[in-house]
């Protein structure tokens, strides 16, 4: 009898046994999906625990190192906004004319004036604030900076308009525009407008004399105005205009070694220029020695002027020195 107990019995005790196993996976897959209801996932693409989130508000991890600009945001720039873990509030925006962004469940931000970070810092404590986040996490990049910009014209290898990444100085604007080209002279002219906002004009020429503050430039001098930095060190401020002018040549003809081209020199004369010029042959006279000199020292093809060994030269002369008639 004892037996025959023990084998009716055996099927039973299998069955609670699975029973048992099941209503575990069960209760153990319920505890599972009200755990995930509660939390929200971290970024999908990094590997971290979850975190819990409290009603109505949402948790995310921290964001990853990224860098960002420090320039100073305003009217025009285009931002992206990241939120970590929050695809639906990254965004690419627009600053308005009133130097303000749209952002979801937020609405509209000031944030001119602002480095990215700075409006990043922003936005994430609106959010918190809001109790739209727990511990929101914000990115801000400028994708387009359109309001912080300065100009660079004349002889540089790329010449335009070059946004302010927070510090711009004149000789870091220079290399950004691919340096001086061979017809460079060596001063520039830092041209701060009046209005920053008015176009750069096309050449120092075209500025009219109350439209800004010229200030030169000698590439290689220590200060400039009394300035106790390098002025290639000053600080470009938005609508500021750097120009670089053409070389001033003179020329040099007629009974000399090296006739041609030659770069102006500060206190030029007519014996440096025949120095320059691989000094006279055998045939030259230097007591007959003619400067053409164009109105406004452009180089024209005025009536000549005899001229002595000591006589300036200006920017434009051709110089020509005759044969000699003995």
């Amino acid at each position: 009898m004892s037996h025959c107990r023990s084998v009716s019995t055996a099927p039973g005790r299998l069955l609670a046994l699975r029973i048992r196993q099941l209503l575990a996976a069960w209760l153990g897959a319920v505890a599972v999906c009200g755990s995930a209801l509660a939390q929200v996932p971290s970024d999908p693409g990094r590997s971290g625990t979850i975190l819990p989130a409290r009603p109505g508000a949402l948790q995310t991890q921290a964001l990853p190192t990224s860098t960002v600009s420090n320039a100073r945001i305003g009217s025009g720039d285009i931002l992206r906004i990241t939120v970590l873990g929050q695809p639906d509030l990254s965004a690419e925006v627009g600053v308005n004319d009133q130097g303000m962004v749209a952002v979801s469940l937020i609405g509209d931000v000031p944030v001119a004036g602002l480095s990215p970070s700075a409006a990043a810092a922003r936005i994430a404590e609106l959010l918190r604030t809001g109790g739209f986040l727990l511990k929101p996490e914000v990115a801000v990049d400028a994708v387009q900076v359109r309001s912080q910009m300065v100009s660079v014209l004349g002889e540089v290898r790329q010449p335009g308009r070059y946004p302010i990444p927070g510090h711009l100085t004149v000789l870091e604007l220079l290399a950004t525009a691919g340096g001086l080209t061979d017809n460079a002279e060596q001063t520039v002219t830092l041209l701060r407008l009046a209005d920053p906002q008015t176009p750069a004009p096309a050449s120092l020429d075209a500025v009219p004399p109350a439209g800004g503050e010229r200030i030169p430039i000698r590439l290689g001098d220590a200060s400039v105005g009394g300035a106790s930095r390098s002025a290639l060190d000053a600080e470009l401020r938005t609508g500021d205009v750097v120009y670089v002018e053409r070389k001033k040549l003179f020329y040099i003809h007629g009974e000399v070694n090296r006739p041609g081209a030659y770069p102006m020199e500060p206190g030029m004369t007519v014996m440096r220029a025949i120095a320059l010029g691989g000094g006279a042959n055998l045939r030259a006279s230097l007591r007959r020695i003619d400067i053409h000199r164009g109105t406004g020292g452009t180089g024209g093809t005025d009536q000549p002027f005899r001229a002595g060994i000591s006589e300036p030269v200006q920017p434009g002369d051709t110089v020509f020195v005759n044969e000699s008639l003995f």
